[in-house]
């Protein structure tokens, strides 16, 4: 049942969130991209999020989606949805358009090198590698009202009522790590950066990406 607070209502993802979450996704982390190619590589992105997330939690406001959270848990079933075969229809349709292309691989360069370090991480077998904090995304326009926090809190009680021992999540230099410090979670693995991420030159600059966790 969904819940009230204030004009927000949290609710679990439905495919008709797909569209205004892709559209969020890709303004939000790819601003340095027109709105085309920042609303195809929002796509394929979250598609590929949902292709391995089995529990979700979406702010709105009205039409509008404010922020969401996507979890994967070892050993449960994913949520409704054949994503990993949208990911490949997406992507080999933007392959005709040299921008929208440039785009995704800018993208998700990013996202295969965090899941290479996810993986070395995995096979540590520690606490935190029982769920993963696939996405935690929260509007511009939502600034202030709590929802980042509201999210995060759900997603860990959800966990908590599952009895997983722990959980993690991968990040970069680009996002302010000081939230996670602040909930508890302390860094696992770092590393330097090989992918193209915008600001960052591989060849010049030192950008890291990072596995954070922390037991339940």
């Amino acid at each position: 049942m969904a819940q009230i607070d204030a004009e927000l209502t949290y609710r679990g993802f439905d495919e008709k969130d797909f569209e205004p979450l892709a559209e969020l996704v890709g303004r939000t982390w790819l601003a340095d991209f027109p709105a085309r190619a920042q609303g195809a590589a929002g796509r394929v992105e979250l598609a590929h999020y949902l292709a391995r997330a089995t529990w979700s939690l979406v702010a709105g406001r009205g039409s509008q989606i404010m922020g969401a959270v996507l979890l994967s848990e070892r050993g449960r079933a994913a949520i409704a949805g054949d994503w990993a075969a949208l990911v490949e229809r997406l992507t080999e349709d933007a392959e005709k358009d040299p921008e929208l292309a440039e785009a995704i691989r800018t993208e998700m360069s990013g996202v295969e090198e965090e899941a290479a370090l996810e993986a070395d991480y995995l096979a540590t077998g520690a606490p935190g590698t029982a769920a993963t904090v696939k996405l935690l995304i929260v509007s511009p326009d939502a600034k202030g009202l709590g929802i980042g926090g509201r999210l995060f809190s759900s997603a860990l009680e959800h966990l908590r009522e599952t009895g997983a021992a722990g959980y993690h999540l991968l990040t970069d230099d680009a996002c302010d790590v000081s939230f996670y410090e602040h909930k508890g979670l302390r860094q696992a693995l770092r590393r330097r950066s090989r992918a193209y991420w915008p600001g960052a030159d591989p060849a010049t600059d030192d950008f890291f990406v990072y596995v954070y966790e922390q037991e339940l």
